[in-house]
């Protein structure tokens, strides 16, 4: 963990506001989360992104998903979701196939390799997350998720 403060890390001595450096510390703290979180899932092939595809497809199942669907569950906005899934089902981990009731749909589904992938890496995930917040306590975990949903959603 880097212990260096924000001011020295962007080697900046002052900010404009208050607003200024809350906004690059939420920045620069969300960048070094998914920068972990990255180097831990590379071990096993997948991006966070690609993560995250397979965790919603998991908790659809058995329903099957559109890219558009997938792409509005995302936590980061992919713009390219396609290109995205062609990857995974490249990989395995996916499939995908034109609806019956509308052949325009493409409907997305995790396949059995990547739902045994999950279930490797979800014991991984778990004890990086409680690694990468462990200098916070409950409460302040939970006043940090209170403030930052208010922000998002004001």
């Amino acid at each position: 963990m880097n212990t260096m403060k924000l001011a020295e890390r962007i080697k900046q001595r002052e900010f404009t506001s208050v607003q200024q450096e809350a906004l690059l510390s939420i920045i620069v703290t969300g960048s070094w989360i998914l920068g972990e979180l990255a180097s831990a899932m590379s071990k096993f092939g997948v991006t966070p992104a690609q993560y995250n595809c397979l965790r919603i497809l998991r908790g659809a199942a058995p329903e099957k998903l559109t890219c558009g669907e997938i792409g509005a569950r995302l936590l980061d906005r992919t713009p390219d979701v396609t290109r995205m899934i062609t990857r995974l089902m490249k990989a395995g981990l996916v499939d995908r196939e034109r609806a019956e009731h509308d052949r325009r749909v493409v409907e997305v589904w995790a396949t059995p390799k990547g739902i045994e992938l999950l279930k490797e890496m979800d014991p991984m995930v778990d004890a990086i997350q409680i690694e990468l917040m462990k200098s916070l306590s409950d409460d302040e975990l939970r006043e940090l998720t209170g403030l930052l949903e208010r922000l998002r959603t004001s």
